[in-house]
């Protein structure tokens, strides 16, 4: 047992998401493989339910059942055409009128499937058993205000109605009523109930973020919380795939261990022992970084790209290792495994379009920067690729090219940074 986390101190917090849920599953991988239990699980929306199949024991269970859900699992096939025009809603919240009026006569997706599976994955009399304590959020209908319903407060055989509410996500989902009253997913009044854990006791909290926008960012530096947000993008609401539900499995878990100091990396997992090894190489990169920001003549801090997700105190390799992932994630390379250094530098060079950017190298000479960035979207890869091919060949950009890469930090701290690695 990792010695921060004693079982009847520590709760598990899963935040809303829909489909992203199996991001959460990983999470509990991991803290599985760390030897770290809850006591207390308490969630939002799908959250809630994850949290209720750790709180009875049937983890195996859950990986079979986002191993294996579709949307079809969830709406019946009547709905299935609405789900996916509600998906862009919860994307872009100015069609929701629209959305609105041309289906104000129905009341919305027929989830009658999910509570079936609500009902398929839930014992109550287990979890009723189950040492484990669970309460989940939902939010009143129509004053919006949140309640926090814990187990011991629900009426026997109304778990599974509890949990349909927290996930009932108006207006694409209908609302859920319970003995008279009305409610809605509990993500409309908070989406990862950290809160609820702290009210109820617990002293260690490990919370999983996995929302469309981060529901908290007060908890990020409590000695006592752990906030896992997912580093990357995990799909739509109702994107139910088992394919999609795997990698984000995946992910779920690499982020944790990394939170926990098992990995290195913000969005790439990177073996620690491996890493360590580069802190010379990565001393020397942080000097040129140096070196080359205050030789520059206009103010454009190339730092600044590698600080907006590095967690305070981090040190000369940490900013190595998030160099090369920028450059990593430009090129698109796959996040959902463990990488040795080396690895992933092979990854980067397969990736680099080369041979395209050697054909375009003489229109860039001269300092025709500008061109890479011509409207309507720039193609980043061929942008990395060209910029360090150009870098390669002439070993340093001209002022012309310098004024347009001053406006792209983030492109010219790749290109440094592929000069360095490769």
């Amino acid at each position: 047992m990792h010695s921060r986390f004693v079982p009847s101190e520590t709760a598990l917090v899963l935040g809303g998401g829909g489909a992203k849920g199996a991001y959460e599953i990983g999470v509990i991988d991991a803290l599985e493989e760390l030897g770290i239990r809850a006591s207390s699980a308490y969630g939002t929306s799908i959250g809630a339910l994850n949290a209720a199949m750790y709180a009875q024991g049937r983890m195996d269970e859950a990986r079979a059942l986002w191993d294996s859900l579709r949307l079809s699992d969830v709406v019946t096939p009547q709905s299935i055409e609405l789900a996916e025009e509600a998906e862009t809603v919860f994307s872009r919240p100015e069609k929701l009128l629209d959305f609105l009026s041309r289906n104000a006569q129905h009341r919305g997706i027929d989830t009658a499937p999910m509570m079936d599976v609500i009902r398929a994955q839930i014992d109550e009399e287990r979890l009723r058993r189950s040492t484990t304590r669970f309460g989940l959020v939902v939010t009143r209908f129509p004053s919006l205000s949140m309640l926090e319903k814990h187990l011991a407060d629900m009426a026997p055989g109304s778990v599974c109605d509890w949990l349909m509410a927290s996930c009932s996500c108006f207006p694409a989902m209908p609302m859920m009523q319970i003995g008279g009253d009305r409610y809605l997913d509990g993500g409309f009044s908070d989406n990862v109930p950290v809160e609820t854990a702290i009210r109820a006791g617990a002293k260690r909290i490990i919370a999983a973020d996995i929302g469309r926008s981060r529901a908290h960012t007060r908890y990020d530096r409590r000695p006592n919380i752990t906030y896992i947000r997912a580093s990357w993008p995990l799909g739509g609401l109702l994107a139910f795939d088992p394919e999609t539900s795997r990698r984000n499995r995946i992910i779920g878990r690499l982020d944790t261990l990394r939170a926990f100091g098992h990995l290195r990396g913000v969005c790439y997992a990177f073996d620690p022992i491996d890493a360590q090894t580069l802190r010379s190489r990565a001393q020397e990169f942080v000097a040129m970084l140096t070196r080359f920001e205050a030789g520059m003549k206009i103010d454009a801090p190339l730092f600044a790209p590698l600080e907006e997700e590095l967690r305070p105190g981090a040190d000369e390799t940490d900013y190595f290792l998030r160099a090369v992932e920028l450059c990593a994630k430009t090129l698109e390379i796959d996040p959902a495994r463990i990488y040795t250094f080396s690895e992933l530098l092979g990854a980067i060079r397969e990736s680099l379009p080369l041979e395209q950017a050697e054909a375009m190298l003489g229109s860039l000479l001269g300092g025709r920067i500008g061109v890479l960035f011509a409207p309507p979207q720039p193609d980043r890869k061929l942008v990395l690729a060209c910029l360090y091919h150009l870098l390669r060949q002439e070993g340093s950009f001209s002022s012309l090219a310098m004024h347009t890469l001053c406006a792209f930090p983030r492109e010219l701290v790749c290109a440094l940074t592929l000069r360095e690695i490769l």
